[in-house]
């Protein structure tokens, strides 16, 4: 596969050398955790440049290696690693929003973060569908302050879909952002990590089409289990 992404993106913080000598298979371990967490759908040349660019194997090394590692699932581990980050507040939120890109990629295969008002949002486009996702890992989240005025700035371009992803929402969130959206014609989708994760999981095994995810994100509700259950269906 392709892959088009920055590899400064897999460096470690902090760098290997700051923790001693390591056995060669530990290494290997953390560059592939490192990789996974942010392109777990690298394989071939572009997953061997990815791992030497973490900085805890070199390139012949992970060639040499990557073999013994067969049983490592990257896509297990990035969605372990995204819902770790749910629960850490917005001191994660650069990682939480790159990791939800890479989801919205992974969907319709388009995402790119961009400002959205006052704080930076996912945009993704599908054909002439065009939507924004706003992305915070946070608990109980409810729509205000700047989340709000991000809304408020999507609404103003007018998207196609405008969709909130939080670990889980406050039981209010709908209204909340029903409100926000009232009169502007723009569906309103709150989704939660593991649903989101969820519907990555089935567009990678039974690869239903653009139209149809498209369509889930654009649900204009809260998503439920049997929403992205669909998606499965023949």
């Amino acid at each position: 596969m392709i892959w088009f992404g920055n590899l400064s993106h897999v460096l470690t913080t902090p760098a290997p050398d700051a923790f001693g000598p390591r056995p060669e298979h530990e290494r290997m371990r953390h560059a592939l955790e490192r990789v996974a967490e942010q392109a777990p759908q690298l394989a071939g040349g572009a997953l061997l440049d990815a791992l030497a660019a973490t900085g805890w194997v070199d390139r012949s090394t992970a060639q040499r290696l990557l073999p013994e590692f067969s049983h490592f699932d990257p896509d297990r581990h990035f969605s372990d690693y995204l819902r770790r980050l749910s629960f850490r507040g917005r001191l994660a939120g650069g990682d939480f929003r790159e990791g939800v890109r890479q989801v919205v990629e992974d969907l319709v295969g388009d995402g790119s973060v961009e400002e959205v008002g006052p704080e930076p949002g996912v945009r993704f486009r599908s054909g002439d569908y065009e939507g924004i996702v706003l992305a915070y890992p946070e608990v109980s989240f409810t729509i205000g302050g700047p989340t709000r005025q991000a809304i408020d700035a999507a609404i103003e371009e007018m998207p196609d879909a405008v969709v909130v992803v939080a670990r889980n929402f406050d039981p209010h969130a709908a209204d909340q952002l029903s409100g926000a959206l009232a009169g502007s014609g723009v569906p309103g989708t709150l989704v939660t990590v593991n649903l989101l994760l969820g519907m990555r999981a089935i567009s990678l095994r039974y690869q239903p089409s653009l139209d149809r995810l498209v369509r889930v994100l654009g649900t204009g509700r809260p998503l439920r289990s049997a929403d992205i259950a669909c998606l499965g269906d023949r």
